[in-house]
């Protein structure tokens, strides 16, 4: 198995790598690995994981169809729809799926709407995935009111042009509903798994800490619906939150690719990778076999950060979460610590404190 990705990557530690590639930027990786294979009938299965290399892929991916297999959707257009906001709420209005308010400006021409808008609101990149290395690993910039939005948007990356601006759902984050399966070009799903999102990191706005199996057939419907109209190709991840006044899932976001929680639906039962690598391309039928409930998975560093932020912050814009939502587990996993493959979680300890020295050595400079 061949690991790519950047050089502080925890996951370059993994014993199941026979080989790696590390390059500081998406397009440097993909240059590299198009330079590392040669043309071969049993070309090898690329899994994309971070949202920055799947836009190199799209942009290579007529050239990378000749060296490895990937999803249609990649190369035919879909999976970028998906990857821009402003492409996918058209998409959703076509299709009667709910989604937050949204307002929609240029960067130049976004303060003109800060006494149009509701508070409190989210400020995202429409193609937030060509900007996310600018912007410290946050989501987008949540805003309370008038004087912080006007203020908020003096501080955004030029380079993130077309701005969304979005309502905040309310409610914990533990009514966080997940979809993850694997569709295929002759619109059948081969595998579902639906999770329920119980903590996230960083607090409200980030990437799941604590979820646990969950079968919900209203998830389901509505991520399967949205994916089978578009006729989507492959393995994709959807987010919903339940408005705690209309009861409707609103849709978060779509990835069209596997989140790092996936690792989970394998504990589940519902294993998706194994399902996109091991189908045959031209099959016709499925059976989708039905996933555990009551797994629970943790990123342990991410989420005790997470429950500290909410013990000290009890006036955050969002109430903690409830993580009895989903029941009493019956089987427990990690997503990066494992028995037999241990590397990666002691490299992302020494990842974590080397960044906190830095970060106190920089204070401490400043000081």
């Amino acid at each position: 198995m061949l690991g790519v990705g950047e050089p502080h990557a925890i996951g370059r530690h993994s014993r199941y790598l026979t080989d790696r590639i590390e390059a500081p930027t998406p397009e440097q990786r993909i240059t590299a690995l198009m330079n590392k294979l040669t043309p071969n009938e049993e070309k090898p299965h690329l899994i994309v994981t971070s949202d920055q290399d799947l836009a190199a892929v799209f942009s290579h991916a007529d050239a990378l169809c000749d060296l490895v297999q990937m999803p249609n959707s990649y190369r035919n257009g879909l999976a970028s729809k998906l990857m821009d906001k402003e492409q996918l709420y058209t998409i959703c209005d076509a299709l009667g799926v709910v989604y937050p308010k949204v307002w929609t400006a240029d960067l130049d021409d976004a303060a003109s709407l800060k006494n149009d808008i509701s508070y409190p609101c989210m400020i995202k990149p429409a193609r937030i995935h060509e900007v996310k290395h600018l912007m410290n690993g946050q989501k987008g910039w949540i805003v309370k009111d008038p004087n912080e939005y006007r203020a908020t948007i003096d501080t955004i990356p030029s380079a993130a042009n077309i701005l969304l601006i979005q309502e905040i759902i309310p409610g914990p984050e533990s009514e966080i509903m997940l979809w993850a399966g694997h569709t295929d070009k002759f619109g059948q799903v081969l595998r579902r798994f639906t999770a329920r999102k119980l903590r996230q990191f960083p607090p409200g706005f980030g990437s799941a800490s604590l979820v646990q199996s969950e079968t919900c057939t209203e998830t389901a419907e509505i991520a399967e619906r949205l994916l089978l109209q578009m006729k989507y190709d492959g393995i994709a991840a959807v987010e919903f939150k339940r408005h705690p006044t209309s009861g409707e899932l609103n849709l978060i976001e779509v990835n069209p690719r596997p989140s790092l929680w996936f690792s989970i639906s394998s504990s589940a039962g519902a294993n998706l990778v194994e399902s996109l690598v091991q189908s045959p391309p031209n099959q016709r039928s499925a059976t989708v076999r039905a996933q555990l409930d009551g797994v629970r998975w943790t990123y342990t560093l991410k989420d005790v950060a997470s429950r500290i932020f909410y013990a000290s912050h009890p006036n955050f814009i969002l109430s903690k979460p409830d993580t009895r939502r989903a029941g009493k587990p019956n089987r427990k996993t990690n997503a990066v610590f494992a028995i037999d493959d241990f590397r990666p979680a002691i490299s992302e300890i020494s990842s974590y404190l080397t960044k906190a020295y830095s970060r106190f050595r920089l204070k401490d400079q400043r000081s």
